[in-house]
C-alpha cells in the first residue's frame, strides 16, 4: 500500500472454521452464535464463496485484533497428545481492493457550472489519463490445517474421535485434490469436502501458494511424518498462474468502451489522412 500512493485501498478481514464438515463464522459471538453456520455458495462472477462477516481494517493492530477475536471462538479440546488441540481447520481471509485515486484539474471545488465537473475524474468512472475506474481485487487466505490424528496416539473417544475422523477425511481429500492438480487431471473432486470447495478458487491456479508442513523426528510418529512429507512433495508439483483481477461496474465499463471507441476513431482519421 505504501508503495502505491496513487491508489486508494480498502482492506477487509474475515475468519471462518470448518468443524466436522460444517462451516462456521468465527467473528460471530455471544447470542448470535446460533447464526454462525454458513452455507457455501457459487456464483459465475465470484466463484465459490461463503457470506461470512467481514471487518474493515485500517492498521496492523486492527487486523490482529480481528485475528485474536476469531481465535477465541475456534473449536479446541484436550487430547492425549495436546492439551489445546485444534479440532477444526481455519481460514483467515484478507481482501484488498484498490483503484486509482480521484484526481482533480483546474477548477477543483467549483460548482458554478457542469463544465468543472467534467474536468475531474469520478471515482466510479475513468479519467483523461485513460484510467478506467476498475477495482483491483486480491485475497490472501491464511489456512491453518488441523493435524492428522491417530486414535492410538490421541486416545480419543466420543466427540474427540468423531472430530479426528472428520479432520483426517478432509485432509485426505485435500491430498487427493493436490495430487490430481499436480498430475494435471481433467476431473478434480473439489466437492468431496468443505475445505477443498472453499479453497477451489485458490487451488485452481489463479493464485500464488506457499505451504508450510510441520513434522516431528520422533520415531513413534514415523508414519505421520512420512505422510506429511509425501503431501509436501505433491504440493510442489502444482502449477499456479496468478493474474491481476480487476472488475468494473456498468458505468466504468461504458466509460472504458467509449474511450476505446474514441481511440479507434482517431486512428481511422489519422490513417485516412
Amino acid at each position: 500500500i505504501e508503495k502505491e500512493p496513487e491508489r486508494m485501498f480498502l482492506v477487509r478481514a474475515s475468519f471462518i472454521e470448518i468443524y466436522n464438515e460444517e462451516v462456521r463464522d468465527l467473528l460471530v459471538s455471544g447470542d448470535s452464535k446460533d447464526d454462525a453456520t454458513l452455507t457455501i455458495r457459487e456464483d459465475k462472477r465470484r466463484g465459490t464463496f461463503v457470506n461470512s462477516n467481514e471487518t474493515v481494517v485500517t492498521s496492523m493492530d486492527s487486523l490482529l485484533s480481528v485475528l485474536f477475536a476469531g481465535e477465541k471462538n475456534r473449536s479446541v479440546a484436550a487430547t492425549g497428545m495436546n492439551e489445546r488441540s485444534s479440532r477444526s481447520h481455519t481460514i483467515f481471509k484478507i481482501t484488498v481492493e484498490s483503484r486509482i485515486k480521484q484526481t482533480k484539474k483546474n477548477g477543483e471545488g467549483d460548482d458554478e457550472d457542469d463544465s468543472d465537473e467534467e474536468e475531474g475524474e469520478d471515482l466510479l468512472s475513468g479519467d483523461a489519463n485513460g484510467n478506467n475506474g476498475a477495482v483491483r481485487i486480491s485475497t490472501l487466505n491464511l489456512v491453518d490445517l488441523a493435524g492428522s490424528e491417530s486414535v492410538r496416539h490421541t486416545g480419543a473417544t466420543g466427540d474427540r474421535q468423531k472430530e479426528g475422523g472428520k479432520i483426517n477425511q478432509s485432509l485426505l481429500t485435500l491430498s487427493s485434490v493436490i495430487q490430481s492438480l499436480g498430475e494435471n487431471a481433467t476431473d478434480v473432486n473439489f466437492r468431496d469436502s468443505m475445505l477443498t470447495r472453499i479453497l477451489q478458487p485458490s487451488l485452481s491456479g489463479n493464485a500464488r501458494m506457499a505451504v508450510i508442513c510441520c513434522a516431528t523426528p520422533a520415531e513413534m510418529y514415523l508414519e505421520e511424518t512420512r505422510s506429511t512429507l509425501q503431501f509436501a512433495e505433491r504440493v510442489k508439483l502444482v502449477t499456479t498462474r496468478a493474474q491481476v483481477n480487476e472488475v468494473m461496474d456498468d458505468l466504468s465499463l461504458i466509460e472504458e468502451l467509449t474511450h476505446q471507441l474514441k481511440v479507434a476513431e482517431d486512428d481511422v482519421v489519422r490513417l485516412s489522412e
